[in-house]
Order: C-alpha cells, then structure tokens, then sequence
C-alpha cells in the first residue's frame, strides 16, 4: 500500500460524485438507540485523544483515506447500490459515539435497514488541486466519530476511468481495513453491473470483538506476567517509552508540524533475497527489518539494546479475517545488538524478540496503561501517541496484485507529533519505509540520516549476504545493483 499525503495528492480533473445518506438515513442515525457494548480499548484511546485535539484547537488528521481507480464507464447508481452492501455488512460503520456527561464514551448502533445512500453532483473540477482541496475540506468535517455516518464517498469521473475514493475516521478502520477496501468494493460493485452475486467471507463483527476484548483484558491485573513484562520493558528505558533513536532537537512537551518521508528499500527480487537470507539466519522479513533498524540505531546513535514498540494484528479468531475494524495492539520488541558481528548474527535474536512480542497480543496496550499509567508515567497526556514500527506484507490479502494495478494509495493529513513512527510495506514490485517526523533543523538531518543508514544496511545484506556492524556501508555510486545468492 502506497502511503502518500493529501498535501501531495493531484487527481485528474473530471466530474465529481458522492454517495451520502438520505435525510430520512440521517434523522434515523441520530436516533440511534445506545448499544451497551463500550468502544474497543484503541478505539477508546482515540475518541480521547480526538477529543482533546478538538478542545485544544490543535491540528489533527484523525481520518484515513484511500483512493484507487476504476476502469470504464462508472454507473453511479450500480455503486451506490454496492455502497450501502458495503456499510451494511460492517457494524462499526454503522456506530458512532458520544462522550456522556460522566466523561464515559457511549455506542449508538444505526439499524441496518435505515441506510439509504443517494449519489450527488458536486460538479465539473478543472484541476487536480481543486479536487484535492475538495476533498480536504470533506474529510476534515464530514468524517467525525462523534456523528453518523463518519465516513465519506466519492469518485472523480471521466469518460474511460474513475477514481474512487474512501475517507473514514480511525476509529473504525486500520491498514489492513483499508487493504480489504479495494477487493470488497469492486466486487460488490461488478456484482451490481453483472447480477452475479459477489462471493465474500463473512464478514464477522467489530462490536462482538470490542466485547471480547474487554471481557479478556478485565481478568489482567498489575501482577499479571503481561502487565510485567511491559513494566520491565518501560524501566529498561529509566520510565519512559522508547523514542527515535538520534537527538531531533524538540522541546519537551512540545509538538511540531510533521514531515513526510519516503525510502525505497527493494525491489521485487531484492526483498525476495531479503527473505531468503533472515530465513536462512533464523528469522522472518519483519525481524530482518527490526535488526536493520537496531543496527543503524547502534552505528549512529550508540545505543547497544534495541527497544521499539510494534504494531500487532488481534485478529486471532477467523470470524474476524474480513471484518473491517481497528484490530490493533502495541506490543514492546527489545533485544541487545552489542555482542553481536553482524545482521546475520543478529537475526535470530530480532526474531525471538519479535515472537515474545506477538504473546503479548491479548494485553491491550491501552488496559496496560491503564493499570500501569498513573503510577509509571507510561504515556504523557491525553493527546500523546507512542512511537511505533509497523510492518505489513499487502500480498497476503485477496485481490492484491489487482490492487496494486489500480494505483491503490493511502492519504494521510496533516498533524503535529514529537516522534517519528515507521511503517514497512512490502508489495509486489516494491518494499519501501514511510516516516513523517517533528520539522525542526536538528530532526531535518537526523532523520534522513539514520534512514539513509538502514538503507544501506538492507543493500548491503542483499549484495553481500550480511552487513558488519560498525562496518562500511557505503556502496559504490556508480555500482549496478546485484543480489547476493548463497553458493549451491
């Protein structure tokens, strides 16, 4: 999945369309009986944090977006059709939320029968930057978790494509949600061109899986292994989270604008023998990256332990395979680089970090936080999110390769941060590392410079077969490309 911000994004010029509810489907959302299941902890953890920025007046970006093309002749009314299967098959769009005046969080479930979507013209956009600013200003206030509906719908039509676009507020959706976007839309779109049923998976329930969670994290205390292991993890670092690895010159307590970047890591055959060498060293593609990352850390920045919080999937049951929600967790990943001579040796220790890490996927970070968090300082105010480092193979998900053709793209807008997150995506042709990080002089070098680093790592793994650390990792400019391959 392509990750691109709005500032950047131009379509062609067309004919806008959107989908929306009908008056009756808006009078019948806000009606909405409560529904006593509580939001999960994420979704939780972000109504606050959504509810702070708006009070603080402070410029967030809570929504996602995703935009792809469409080829031929769009029928407008076929996808709305498509449309309204879509939201009913999903009930976290069909919740909204609203903060009670005891300060608690309360569910409001829209009857599925009461979603009517109408298409309308916004008209005839001659540029792409009209388009985008059209489209901004959409996101920014008709995607609020505290109404219905909290997402929006729309192509850009021409006489031979469209392209379509989605934007939801977080709480009801995450990446992989939003990899399912593509797959599911088209084919319940062709199925009302063609009359020919689409064949999807149940879709299972989000609610039903916020209730699961609770019910799970209820039975954690403070002297619950889980709960220790992450205090272990947060006092390994004196008290305090992990942070990015290099001085970005920000003051405490202070945020900054965020800055987007890219870098490419492979291609197709080069993340094969990325693969193919953390398998042979003792661990998977995601362990190699985390080692790449410990390694840079350690040239640059000194630091002989690793410590890092990683995104995990909590989609541990099969009815949620399909279910388009926020199904994720934090979980810490620390392991120690001193000691070891290169990425090949350091591997298999990556490796068994990261699978201690995936045992801790039934500790919601949010439930540790609140059995930890007043006493331990583990997260600074309401506002605050941690550093993160995700990792996504987009393959593994139906109707990938087709995606990919369709110039399927997230867009993200902007906010401020502290810190710099780090998310992987593999795809077919291609492996690449986004970061957005605070705009000040210092992080404006150093940024780019450990990146640049951990690029270089992973070229020379897949040159030479490993990289030593402390070693040299600059590779001649005017070198072509080669991948290693083990001697038969």
């Amino acid at each position: 999945m392509l990750m691109n911000s709005i500032d950047d994004y131009l379509p062609r010029p067309g004919r806008v369309v959107e989908w929306g509810m009908s008056r009756a489907a808006l009078d019948a959302g806000a009606a909405a009986p409560e529904h006593p299941t509580p939001p999960s902890f994420v979704q939780e953890n972000h109504l606050r944090r959504y509810i702070a920025n708006e009070e603080a007046g402070a410029e967030h970006s809570p929504w996602m977006a995703v935009v792809f093309e469409l080829p031929g002749a769009l029928d407008t009314e076929a996808m709305a059709a498509a449309l309204r299967a879509w939201i009913t098959r999903h009930d976290t769009l069909l919740t909204w939320f609203r903060r009670a005046e005891d300060g608690g969080l309360r569910r409001h479930l829209v009857p599925a029968e009461a979603v009517d979507v109408r298409t309308s013209v916004v008209g005839d956009l001659s540029s792409g930057a009209e388009i985008r600013e059209h489209l901004r200003r959409r996101l920014e206030t008709a995607t609020s978790p505290l109404g219905w509906p909290a997402f929006i719908m729309g192509a850009v039509v021409r006489d031979g494509s469209s392209t379509f676009y989605l934007g939801v507020d977080h709480v009801h959706t995450d990446g992989y949600s939003l990899l399912r976007v593509y797959d599911e839309i088209r084919r319940l779109y062709e199925a009302e061109v063609t009359g020919i049923p689409a064949s999807l998976p149940e879709p299972g329930s989000h609610i039903e899986y916020s209730a699961v969670e609770r019910s799970r994290a209820a039975a954690l205390t403070r002297e619950s292994p889980e709960v220790g292991r992450w205090l272990d993890f947060w006092r390994s670092g004196g008290g305090a989270p992990p942070v990015f690895p290099l001085d970005l010159g920000v003051a405490p307590g202070e945020e900054y604008p965020k800055v987007p970047l890219e870098v490419q890591l492979f291609d197709a055959v080069e993340a094969d023998a990325f693969a193919d060498i953390c398998k042979a060293a003792g661990g998977g593609f995601a362990a190699g990256v985390f080692a790449a990352l410990a390694i840079a850390a350690q040239e640059l920045g000194g630091h002989d332990v690793y410590r890092a919080l990683t995104v995990l999937q909590t989609r541990d049951q099969r009815r949620w395979r399909a279910t388009q929600g926020w199904f994720i967790t934090l979980a810490p990943v620390h392991f120690p680089v001193a000691g070891h001579g290169g990425f090949r040796d350091l591997v298999g220790t990556a490796q068994t970090a990261f699978s201690a890490s995936r045992e801790l996927v039934g500790a919601p970070v949010v439930r540790i936080l609140e059995l930890l968090g007043a006493t331990e300082g583990l997260q600074a105010g309401p506002r605050a999110v941690p550093p993160m480092v995700s990792y996504i193979d987009t393959r593994r998900l139906a109707g990938s390769q087709e995606r990919e053709k369709a110039s399927f793209q997230a867009l993200a807008g902007p906010g401020s941060g502290a810190d710099v997150p780090i998310w992987v995506n593999r795809m077919w042709q291609q492996t690449y590392l986004k970061t957005t990080y605070p705009d000040t002089p210092v992080a404006r070098g150093s940024v780019p410079r450990y990146l640049e680093r951990v690029r270089r790592i992973v070229t020379a793994v897949v040159r030479t077969g490993d990289h030593r650390i402390g070693g040299d990792t600059a590779a001649p400019a005017a070198e072509a490309p080669q991948v290693w391959a083990p001697t038969p």
